[in-house]
């Protein structure tokens, strides 16, 4: 009982502590996205834990909140409240809406496919990326890392894969000098006039469907800047797993990794201005979706640029709870994103579960107003 008289107050003084880092990390990981990584690069790193730093607010919140401890309790809630606005992107409270009936609805996959390698099933016989693509049901898939449909680059693509593709695909697009491509059950072209920008395998490409019923939908296909860690440096973190080894990975952090993840952000900055310029330059009565690999998260500086102020969080509208599209090396992150504008509405967006990738496909169903 002594005891725990005296070790109380020092509980509650080390509480308040980590309560006032966290409040104040989750202000700046919602705001980090409004400053420019060309001027500081640290805000857009910690962008990156807006929905874990979000979460132990809450956490935080409760505990003050049964500890009767006002003050801390409405600093916490008072941090949230701030945040609503960046939060309402990366940590979302929006639900699956019901079609018109009024309009065609299609489905589009976007995807990181990596070539549609097999990285947790190297020795599987078949090719689990392609006969996803072929038992999704999509109309457009998007695929960003790869550069051709061929058996050189894609592990196990059988004749047979590969004819019952094209046959319920029978419609691509793509410069085999990109690792862009969209294949589509509709014709599909890439629009010659937007040339596609190329920064260090950082880049972005412009496709035109044409549906049924004289339906068009631009889509800007996006693959940006990547963190570029080797393995051993991404593995510093999921090496983690005491406190002499979290001081190592923290050495490790301030050396190589930092410089990285600081060069990736501003690369990344930069193509997306380009990318906004150019959607800027398109008829904003034309539906257009902008998907792809951002390789970075919801309110970031990347993302806020090239959403701008007309396009709509299709994810953000459509489901509820924070996403993770990234899963490796414990980087469970939602970098992988999916933007639009124009007479369509998004109805729902799904985050796939095959493996294959070390993304998740993104699933979104839209519907022609």
């Amino acid at each position: 009982m002594i005891l725990t008289k005296i070790l109380s107050p020092f509980f509650f003084t080390a509480m308040r502590i980590i309560s006032i880092v966290i409040y104040v990390a989750t202000v700046v990981a919602a705001f980090g996205g409004s400053i420019n990584p060309d001027y500081l690069a640290l805000p857009s790193l910690f962008c990156l834990a807006l929905p874990y730093l979000a979460i132990l607010s809450i956490v935080l919140i409760v505990f003050w909140a049964i500890s009767r401890k006002i003050f801390f309790c409405g600093l916490g809630i008072i941090t949230i409240v701030v945040c609503l606005t960046p939060l309402s992107n990366a940590f979302p409270l929006g639900s699956k809406r019901i079609a018109t009936g009024s309009g065609q609805i299609f489905k589009i996959i976007s995807w990181n496919v990596l070539h549609a390698k097999d990285i947790r099933k190297p020795d599987y016989l078949g090719n689990r990326a392609i006969e996803y693509m072929i038992d999704s049901d999509a109309d457009i898939i998007c695929l960003a890392e790869l550069k051709d449909f061929k058996k050189s680059e894609i592990p196990n693509f059988s004749d047979s894969l590969k004819n019952v593709l094209f046959e319920l695909y029978p419609f691509k697009a793509g410069l085999t000098s990109t690792d862009l491509k969209v294949i589509s059950k509709y014709p599909v072209k890439r629009l010659e006039r937007i040339a596609y920008d190329s920064n260090d395998k950082s880049g972005f490409d412009f496709f035109q469907v044409e549906f049924p019923q004289n339906k068009t939908l631009l889509i800007a296909m996006v693959h940006l800047y990547s963190y570029g860690l080797s393995e051993e440096e991404r593995m510093v973190v999921t090496d983690i797993n005491s406190m002499e080894s979290a001081k190592s990975s923290m050495k490790e952090f301030k050396g190589s990794i930092r410089q990285k993840l600081r060069n990736a952000f501003r690369k990344r900055a930069d193509v997306a201005i380009k990318l906004r310029e150019d959607i800027d330059d398109l008829s904003p009565d034309i539906p257009l979706i902008v998907c792809g690999d951002f390789n970075d998260v919801p309110s970031s500086w990347t993302y806020n640029i090239i959403r701008g102020t007309d396009l709509r969080d299709a994810y953000a509208e459509t489901n509820f709870g924070p996403a993770i599209t990234y899963n490796l090396h414990a980087f469970y992150f939602h970098i992988d994103q999916m933007l639009y504008r124009g007479p369509i509405e998004a109805l729902d967006l799904n985050v796939g579960k095959i493996n294959s990738s070390d993304h998740y496909p993104l699933i979104g169903e839209f519907e022609f107003k």
